[in-house]
């Protein structure tokens, strides 16, 4: 007895640690419609910025949050203004000099859209917001991407900017450490849409930016994209740009860094075309890609995620490691075959690379849901015990039948050094010898759980279709989800509906039962 119950209390101890690892939490915040787009990491807690609507007035506005180092809430205040709303959709959340937070951010007055900069403590109380139109456009329809500090302590704000024609361009705006501004310059490129820009701030005061150029809004095919890359000096001017090839359609500049050796690093797709039966127009698709420059420009390399036909990926955000060694997180777009292509399901992807740009692993982690359900990632950062915290959104249909719920909710989730969300994922695939041999792995985790149960599948063989099912001890099926088949990929499941109780997971390759393991719904 005294043996069984040390096996317990040891199972239970890392259970516990390994929760202080990672998580995945969802959350409504206000009156709905959550989405976290910014993160700030800190060895004390972490912090996010992004959408919800207000508990009072239930209207869209800036959203500030606090959460512990194991994910739980401490804090969170919308900022909300009726007349003038608030924006906060770009992922560049700082730590400004004095200890307080600032994001970038978008405001709507009387005129249009203007953008700047917030400034908060760090309990999410409001100190101060400063916002500029853009003189540059009429119809004034502008929306920050990114924001840096700059070596002086003010601020450097990208921005895409529309006119009443809806010609998109790109402008940067540079503040003063009050909030004022010192000077704004636009980047127009006659019969070119340019949008989508984020920006670096060098050591020598200069700065970076990259954004989308492309001709994608009223044409069917042929389509010009293209990555550009520019770097100014202090008051705006250019110093030198860099354009990717005119016969390969590179999908912008999502993240950009500056890597040890002085070259750039860029998160970016890689764009393609799929024409329609009828061959009269073409549907652009994406492939996730990230690229490097040397210090003067030079392409290096770039690497691509194959994606099939039914497929379109992106990378979002760009980390490079202290061996110099790169990591890529992003997302996946996949379209269910025909006879139901409209439906699709969005999913989170991160990738770790070589300093040459060799794939070493990837991880993919599908929420499983009905379809059209979307798991968009929006920022990621590194935390200081080697791991990563992604944002995002989680929206579609949970589809418990006692209690369907569509929900637009923030999505947090933290990934060991890894990048497994379950612990253990990466001694299953070819990191660590298999010893399973020919059969399958589930990993299961946490178990016991409360809301959601994180599932790793390892399989050498896959086919089409993939389907889990919730069923209980007396082999009623209480939920079921089908979905492609993966390997080496976390699928979760979502089990708050579930009266607590013990349960077993079933999963079938096309019909067929391949493996089951038991879990405790809390």
């Amino acid at each position: 007895m005294r043996i069984i119950y040390l096996v317990l209390c040891g199972f239970l101890y890392y259970n516990s640690i390994a929760q202080i690892t990672t998580f995945n939490k969802r959350m409504t915040l206000g009156c709905g419609n959550t989405i976290l787009t910014s993160l700030e990491v800190t060895d004390s807690c972490y912090y996010a910025t992004g959408i919800a609507r207000d508990s009072i007035n239930c209207g869209l506005g800036a959203l500030f949050v606090k959460y512990d180092t194991i994910g739980n809430l401490l804090l969170y205040k919308i900022l909300y203004d009726s007349l003038n709303p608030y924006r906060t959709w770009n992922p560049s959340l700082k730590t400004y000099v004095d200890g307080t937070l600032v994001v970038a951010c978008h405001h709507s007055d009387s005129l249009g859209y203007t953008g700047g900069v917030l400034k908060y403590t760090t309990n999410g109380n409001f100190i101060d917001g400063k916002f500029y139109h853009n003189p540059y456009v009429s119809g004034i329809l502008t929306r920050t991407d990114d924001m840096e500090i700059t070596n002086d302590s003010g601020y450097i704000i990208v921005n895409s900017a529309s006119d009443t024609f809806g010609i998109s361009d790109v402008s940067i705006l540079k503040l003063d450490q009050q909030g004022q501004k010192e000077w704004h310059v636009t980047r127009g490129v006659p019969h070119y849409v340019e949008h989508t820009p984020c920006v670096y701030a060098t050591n020598d005061n200069h700065y970076i930016i990259g954004y989308q150029q492309d001709n994608l809004s009223g044409v069917q095919m042929n389509y010009t994209v293209r990555s550009k890359l520019e770097k100014i000096d202090s008051l705006g001017n250019t110093i030198w740009t860099y354009q990717s090839p005119n016969n390969q359609q590179i999908h912008g500049v999502n993240d950009l860094i500056l890597s040890k050796d002085g070259g750039l690093v860029v998160a970016s797709a890689w764009g393609s075309e799929r024409l329609n039966p009828t061959g009269t127009y073409a549907v652009p698709i994406q492939e996730a890609y990230a690229y490097k420059l040397d210090s003067a420009q030079n392409f290096l390399w770039g690497t691509k995620f194959h994606s099939d036909a039914l497929t379109t990926a992106n990378f979002q955000k760009i980390i490079e490691l202290e061996d110099s060694s790169l990591v890529a997180i992003g997302m996946v777009v996949r379209l269910y075959p025909p006879s139901n292509p409209t439906h699709y399901i969005i999913h989170g992807r991160i990738v770790k690379l070589s300093p040459q740009g060799d794939s070493i692993w990837s991880r993919d982690y599908e929420y499983l849901s009905t379809a059209n359900a979307r798991h968009t990632v929006y920022d990621a950062e590194r935390t200081p015990d080697g791991g990563f915290l992604v944002c995002g959104e989680a929206n579609g249909v949970d589809t418990i039948p006692s209690n369907p719920i569509i929900f637009q909710q923030g999505w947090l989730i933290k990934l060991d050094e890894q990048g497994c969300l379950v612990p253990g994922c990466h001694t299953i695939t070819g990191v660590l010898p298999l010893e399973q041999g020919g059969a399958i792995s589930l990993l299961l985790y946490p178990n016991p759980t409360t809301d959601y149960l994180n599932v790793h599948y390892y399989n050498k063989t896959t086919k089409e279709e993939l389907t889990f099912c919730v069923v209980d001890l007396q082999g009623r099926v209480l939920q079921r989800y089908t979905t492609y088949d993966q390997s080496d990929k976390t699928y979760i499941v979502p089990v708050s509906g579930l009266v607590a109780g013990v349960y077993v997971l079933e999963v079938r390759q096309e019909g067929e039962l391949i493996g089951h393991e038991q879990f405790v719904k809390q």
